[in-house]
């Protein structure tokens, strides 16, 4: 992947309606091809939180990356 084009594309968003974004950090690994995603803050209790990747992320050949989303609940 194109490390330059996860900027700005990278968000965390709490439940559907509101979409309250969660302040994350991320950094691309190219030898392992993965990205690590910390958030900046503890998450809030009992919430949905949904990790988007954004339209324009590209690969080194210019291929794009499909939008990608992982929705998960937080617990106590």
């Amino acid at each position: 992947m194109d490390r330059t084009s996860f900027r700005d594309r990278v968000r965390a968003v709490y439940g559907d309606a509101t979409k309250t974004a969660a302040a994350v950090t991320w950094v691309y690994n190219e030898g392992q091809r993965a990205l690590e995603i910390k958030f900046v803050q503890p998450l809030e209790r009992f919430q949905t939180v949904t990790i988007e990747l954004l339209e324009g992320i590209t690969a080194f050949d210019g291929q794009l990356l499909a939008p990608w989303s992982l929705t998960f609940t937080t617990g106590a």
